[in-house]
């Protein structure tokens, strides 16, 4: 299914302990250094405040970085994916002015998915 992208295909429920890693610490920890720290930074940068359709070239800046950084525990492909869902996870720190709804959304994000390739 998934192994075209990089991503390892299993049978059966991941461990609770690497559910509970990907679904809920992952998203919480990258959230609060990509969105709340980068992001928040960049933001504040009256030039990087611009923006096209919600996305402010902070949010892009933080993107890419944020899917480079997939780079060392996924694909190149995989990794480069990584960069749309990371935009609606910064569209929605920007739209609310703090990364609560971001963390949220993530978290959903990172469950589904495991749920979703797990099986």
């Amino acid at each position: 299914m998934m192994s075209w992208v990089g991503v390892p295909v299993r049978s059966g429920a991941p461990p609770l302990k690497t559910l509970i890693w990907i679904a809920l610490f992952y998203p919480i920890l990258e959230e609060y250094i990509f969105r709340g720290g980068l992001q928040a930074a960049l933001f504040a940068k009256p030039r990087l405040k611009k923006s096209a359709h919600g996305i402010s070239l902070a949010n892009v800046i933080t993107s890419v970085i944020f899917a480079a950084m997939h780079l060392f525990s996924q694909s190149p492909l995989w990794a480069a994916l990584v960069f749309f869902p990371s935009l609606v996870f910064g569209w929605m720190r920007d739209r609310y002015a703090n990364i609560h709804a971001s963390i949220a959304l993530h978290i959903a994000y990172n469950a589904g998915f495991v749920w979703l390739y797990s099986g």
